[in-house]
């Protein structure tokens, strides 16, 4: 067994132990989509004003990027922050398990936590609300692949940064909100005013929202939107491995 199975295997349970990492990484998504659904007046119907979409089409998608951004940046550099508060990330950096595997452990965790989650709400749209599964199979994986790592690359350099766990949760917190702005959370932004449209395509979660989407509705997600989503990982990550402190 490797270093990096046995880190990963005891974050796994530490993650199992946070119920609030548990409900949002693997339930919220798909339970989010059941809340619209059902509660929403006209919610499953198309509508004009929505690009000829329904809430729930509209919102399937969007709950997928919001599990990853709670995971992502609102817990990860949390997480991080603990571990260098506590010196595990010191401690590791003397024995044979270098302190980057315990990184790649956290990142894996979240990863495939965010994976069961939006495997959820693609089963909740397709089997409570009707809706298509994914009609471009291969983009949407590839969209979800790219999302993946620009959100988690972003969490990785707050965590790189944050000297304790309440540091972490502060600087999540400041970009947490507004990404769930631009993720269209708040407002779909599918009635967002064209300039904010734009802009927000130009952002991470906005261009992960909306290669998710483009790839679900049997569309190849636009150049841009995949240009930001690997910018993202490369400057992200890139800064997070050159910035990283172990202690």
């Amino acid at each position: 067994m490797t270093a990096l199975t046995t880190l990963t295997r005891a974050q796994i349970k530490v993650f199992l132990r946070e119920p609030v990492a548990v409900g949002f990484g693997l339930v919220f998504p798909a339970v989010l989509l059941l809340v619209i659904g059902n509660v929403f007046p006209g919610a499953t119907e198309v509508s004009p004003a929505l690009g000829n979409k329904s809430l729930v089409e509209i919102y399937a998608p969007a709950a997928a990027v919001l599990g990853l951004l709670t995971l992502g940046i609102a817990m990860l550099p949390q997480a991080l922050g603990l571990d260098r508060e506590r010196g595990i990330l010191r401690r590791l950096a003397v024995t044979p398990a270098h302190p980057g595997l315990l990184v790649g452990a956290h990142l894996v965790v979240q990863a495939v936590a965010v994976t069961i989650g939006t495997a959820g709400a693609v089963l909740v749209g397709v089997l409570a609300f009707d809706l298509p599964v994914p009609q471009r199979p291969g983009w949407f994986l590839l969209a979800f692949v790219l999302s993946c790592a620009a959100l988690l690359s972003i969490g990785a350099l707050l965590g790189a940064l944050v000297p304790t766990a309440q540091t972490g949760v502060g600087a999540g917190m400041l970009l947490y909100f507004p990404m769930l702005f631009f993720a269209g959370i708040y407002l779909p932004l599918e009635i967002m005013p064209e300039g904010l449209q734009a802009f927000s395509a130009r952002t991470p979660p906005g261009a992960a929202v909306q290669a998710l989407s483009d790839a679900w509705a049997g569309a190849t997600p636009t150049a841009t939107s995949l240009l930001v989503l690997v910018a993202t990982t490369i400057v992200a990550g890139g800064l997070a491995t050159r910035f990283f402190r172990w202690e």
